[in-house]
């Protein structure tokens, strides 16, 4: 089978497939004798890069050359590169890297990687979702589509526990992103009269900057501090070597206390032993804001909601392991709340969803006596096997829309598409040329958190750069150029399309006086040579 699912994860990484039963299953990391990959990149030398628990490992003795977090930074305006050996490596090409080992794992068990659904955060925005899917191409896969992290989740449960018609609140707390999405699983009739189980998500939330490295932060703090104050150093004084060990050591120590009251770290301070003992209630104390901060983000999905009465919670991600967590989220919805395979669910729900679209793709081959209509490279040629029909239906990250002049003559954005609308999302407007005579139509597209349709935008009229309420996240995706007739009068309609999907935005503009038209599927701006990329030059390996 070549058809995979993959949660591309912060600290964590993780691909599975159906199994000829249909049912997901994860494929083991051999190297490591686990199910999941660490996310950590060790560049060795100039020709070989370590991924996996032994890059990992490398941060205590060689830390300045091991790469982490990167999810963080993938998509992200004027995010961090990485120099090794006279290379430089963007977050894509470190993504491309982690994804290329999860293709290696497979083939190392005599599988092939070609077609893989992508998770990601549900708050990622355009930029976000593009760089991670140009990560997929850039390791060698055809990657179908996106998915929302939670939304995969729930596939995966309602996959394997479907009984009844409920509403499922999943809290997705991973290593360094977290999102909180509110689903419905209904028995439903399609439109060919076929009852299928339908998973629709009803409201999300979150934030792609909170997660499990928020809670190692607070308590590598406390361990530093501590090494400080036990041997009369300040932070400065302590030798980096040290401070990277004590980082090594602390994602150790969270996970012991999850099932311990108490732990000791021994930290070898500018040569003075040092003991540090941390208590599971000294942990809760210091990171009880992170906690309260996850806490809102699901009071704010329900009232987007509208309160809606939740049947069961799913507690999903790595980070989801600590007793605080569930305590938390247990408090909020007593007797509903459960473990949902947090390493795995979500590439399980990847798998399921990959065996959807390759489903549709061999249905709409037989529809087509043979001829395929997709541009799918690689298939399973007997279907996903999946009991009975499955559908889903996810909501856009943000609201969507081209700039224009108002009736009072100011450049807002119109946002035509709102965030949480179902997704393949669709909007067609018709808007007017503003006096006669124009020679030419700018059209920006642009992204933003903003729910009503009178936004200001992060560039003038005139394309200048101009401050926007941050809270909002405006991006400008990109802009289309139409040039019109001479002698176009004022008034001239010009319908204006865009079309919202997991993996990207279609714009299109239509002179409707005289048919023409121009049109774009959006996509990432970058500088990267997908043909000669450093990433293609490079040996990877599990140690």
């Amino acid at each position: 089978m070549s058809t995979y699912g993959i949660d591309l994860g912060t600290t964590y990484s993780c691909i599975a497939c159906l199994d000829r039963n249909g049912n997901p299953e994860v494929i083991r990391n051999q190297a490591d004798a686990g199910d999941t990959l660490a996310s950590a990149v060790y560049f060795e030398s100039a020709d070989n890069v370590v991924i996996g628990s032994s890059a990992k490992e490398m941060v205590e003795s060689d830390g300045d050359r091991v790469v982490q977090f990167v999810k963080r930074e993938i998509g992200k305006p004027n995010a961090r590169t990485y120099e090794f050996d006279g290379k430089t490596y963007t977050p894509v090409e470190i993504s491309a890297l982690i994804l290329g080992r999860l293709k290696q794992m497979v083939e190392e068990q005599g599988g092939t990687v070609d077609d893989v659904v992508i998770t990601c955060p549900a708050y990622f925005g355009l930029e976000e979702r593009n760089a991670t899917k140009q990560a997929g191409e850039l390791a060698g896969m055809n990657v179908l589509n996106m998915i929302n992290e939670p939304t995969a989740a729930a596939l995966c449960y309602c996959a394997r526990q479907f009984s009844e018609e409920r509403t499922i609140l999943v809290y997705d707390l991973g290593g360094g992103t977290f999102d909180v999405t509110i689903v419905k699983m209904s028995l439903e009739m399609n439109d060919q009269g076929k009852e299928v189980e339908r998973v629709r998500v009803v409201a999300t939330g979150g934030n792609d900057l909170l997660g499990g490295k928020d809670w190692d932060d607070k308590l590598y703090e406390y361990i530093l501090k501590a090494c400080c104050d036990e041997n009369g150093l300040t932070p400065e004084e302590i030798e980096i070597e040290t401070r990277q060990i004590i980082r090594s050591r602390v994602e150790t120590a969270k996970k012991k206390l999850s099932n311990s009251e108490s732990v000791k770290i021994k930290i070898n301070v500018n040569g003075a032993m040092t003991t540090v003992s941390v208590t599971r209630a000294q942990f809760e104390e210091m990171t009880s804001d992170k906690v309260a901060q996850t806490m809102t983000y699901v009071e704010d999905v329900l009232r987007k909601a509208g309160n809606i009465e939740i049947d069961t919670v799913l507690l999903v991600g790595g980070s989801t392991f600590m007793p605080m967590i569930r305590n938390a989220v247990e408090a909020r919805f007593p007797g509903k709340v459960q473990l949902e395979d947090p390493d795995r669910a979500v590439a399980k729900g990847a798998a399921i969803c990959a065996g959807i679209i390759v489903d549709e793709i061999l249905e709409a081959r037989s529809e087509n006596n043979g001829v395929d209509t997709g541009d799918v490279k690689a298939r399973s040629t007997t279907g996903s096997g999946l009991s009975m029909g499955f559908e889903y239906e996810d909501q856009t990250p943000r609201s969507f829309g081209p700039g224009v002049l108002d009736r009072n003559g100011d450049y807002i954005i119109d946002n035509i598409i709102k965030l949480g609308n179902i997704m393949p999302a669709k909007a067609v407007k018709n808007y007017y040329t503003t006096f006669d005579n124009m020679e030419m139509i700018v059209l920006r597209a642009f992204e933003n958190m903003f729910l009503d349709d009178s936004l200001t935008p992060c560039v003038t009229n005139e394309g200048e750069p101009q401050q926007t309420d941050p809270s909002n996240k405006v991006k400008l995706l990109g802009e289309l150029e139409m040039i019109l007739p001479k002698n176009t009068p004022k008034g001239t309609p010009i319908e204006v399309t865009f079309i919202v999907d997991a993996a990207g935005v279609y714009v299109k503009a239509l002179n409707k006086n005289n048919g023409e038209s121009v049109e774009t599927t959006i996509k990432m701006n970058s500088d990267i040579d997908m043909e000669n990329s450093s990433v293609t030059q490079l040996s990877i390996s599990a140690e």
